[in-house]
């Protein structure tokens, strides 16, 4: 068994919140969603932090949470989609454990971002598919650099995603 902590990266809507609950019951080891975490401490949601404090102060609160939190014990972080923009996050999380990518098409992102774009700091539904590959585009290497193991989710479930992961850090 994997005795490390495991770190989902990736675009946002790319399943990692989804993801880490299903590895958590199979493997055993609790997980913990960085940005529900963050929100609740503050009790806002990620929108609301963004439009009170700015992205800069909000990566810093996530940076700041993150690499304290991940000494304390193992966990499974589903890692907000802008993690990977600090430096430290990415040398943490390769200290500290297993980190991995999840790949997900940007059309599956688009799809699944147009139903819940109310709640994303980044975009609003009235930006295009044109905004989503520039943000894409500006963090493709970090994700890449940082992943020590990258997973395809095309035309994958949940499931065969998780048991995929499994297999792999076993």
């Amino acid at each position: 068994m994997y005795q490390n902590n495991i770190f989902l990266i990736g675009m946002m809507c790319a399943g990692k919140s989804s993801l880490a609950p299903l590895l958590s019951k199979d493997l055993g080891i609790p997980y913990i969603d960085t940005d529900k975490d963050i929100s609740s401490f503050l009790n806002l949601n990620i929108k609301e932090i963004f439009e009170q404090y700015g992205e800069e102060k909000f990566r810093i609160l996530e940076a700041t949470y993150f690499l304290e939190h991940i000494k304390k014990k193992q966990y499974i972080y589903a890692t907000g989609g802008g993690i990977v923009l600090n430096k430290k996050n990415c040398s943490a999380m390769n200290k500290y454990g297993i980190t991995i990518l999840l790949d997900t098409p940007l059309d599956t992102i688009y799809q699944r971002f147009s139903k819940t774009s109310n709640n994303r700091p980044l975009f609003n539904i009235k930006q295009n598919k044109k905004n989503l590959i520039s943000l894409w585009n500006k963090r493709k290497s970090l994700y890449y650099n940082c992943a020590d193991l990258i997973i395809d989710t095309q035309q994958k479930s949940l499931n065969q995603i998780k048991e995929e992961i499994i297999k792999k850090i076993k």
